[in-house]
């Protein structure tokens, strides 16, 4: 029996729904536009290096013994007040979704007991590993591999102090005057400390990325230990 998990609530445990049919899954859109020159052939490419938000079409079924109407109502409530949360389905329940709810539910009964409706997920464009495991880096010139299929926007935290030069890759990135740790998130491109006090002046150079395979961590400075949250990523 096909389910889904959202905001952290199984469907069919939790509210007795299961999916009617597998539903399908769309690649996300690359940003790529074309603009024509005149006199010349063909058309100059701006790829953007993004992707476009997906929407998935899930066709539920209900069996409950209690009043429809009444469930329904409950099960609404889970769904418009859950925002955006993360969305699994049971069939890769290792994957998630960052989705929303975006259609109004229309419930139709079938018999006393069973009704169903569609549910309409707007979705991020990527999958994101469940487990999303802390990776603790002790020893200069670490080797971690991406397992995902597309390059991770990481969430660093660089215990140390001083000025410190931390090399993702071939990518440099400087750190000044750090006292105790700072945090660099590359997925909202934004350097701050445990105390959320804003830290970007403490940067320089660009947001690190976690390319497919292997990467290499290394640093000079005083570091004790660099905290990396990996956020890998598929299609």
């Amino acid at each position: 029996m096909l389910s889904f998990s959202f905001a952290n609530k199984d469907s069919y445990k939790d509210y007795g729904i299961f999916i009617a049919k597998r539903p399908i899954i769309p690649s996300p859109k690359r940003r790529v536009s074309y603009v024509p020159i005149p006199g010349r052939d063909s058309s100059i490419k701006f790829d953007e290096e993004t992707y476009e938000d997906i929407t998935v079409l899930v066709e539920c079924t209900l069996k409950s013994r209690e009043n429809l109407t009444d469930k329904i109502d409950e099960i609404k409530g889970w769904l418009f007040s859950s925002g955006e949360s993360n969305l699994i389905f049971s069939y890769q329940a290792n994957k998630r979704y960052i989705a929303q709810v975006v259609n109004a539910i229309d419930f139709k009964p079938i018999y006393k007991s069973v009704g169903a409706f569609p549910l309409v997920f707007n979705c991020k464009p990527f999958k994101y590993e469940v487990s999303n495991q802390v990776i603790t880096i002790v020893k200069t010139d670490s080797i971690i591999n991406n397992m995902g299929t597309l390059e991770s926007s990481p969430i660093i935290t660089v215990y140390g102090s001083g000025n410190i030069e931390l090399f993702i890759n071939d990518t440099l990135i400087k750190l000044k005057g750090i006292n105790n740790s700072i945090i660099i998130n590359s997925d909202i491109e934004d350097c701050y400390n445990e105390a959320l006090d804003n830290l970007n002046f403490k940067m320089e150079g660009n947001f690190p990325k976690l390319k497919i395979g292997e990467n290499k961590i290394s640093w000079v400075g005083s570091v004790s230990k660099i905290v990396l949250l990996p956020n890998w990523r598929w299609l």
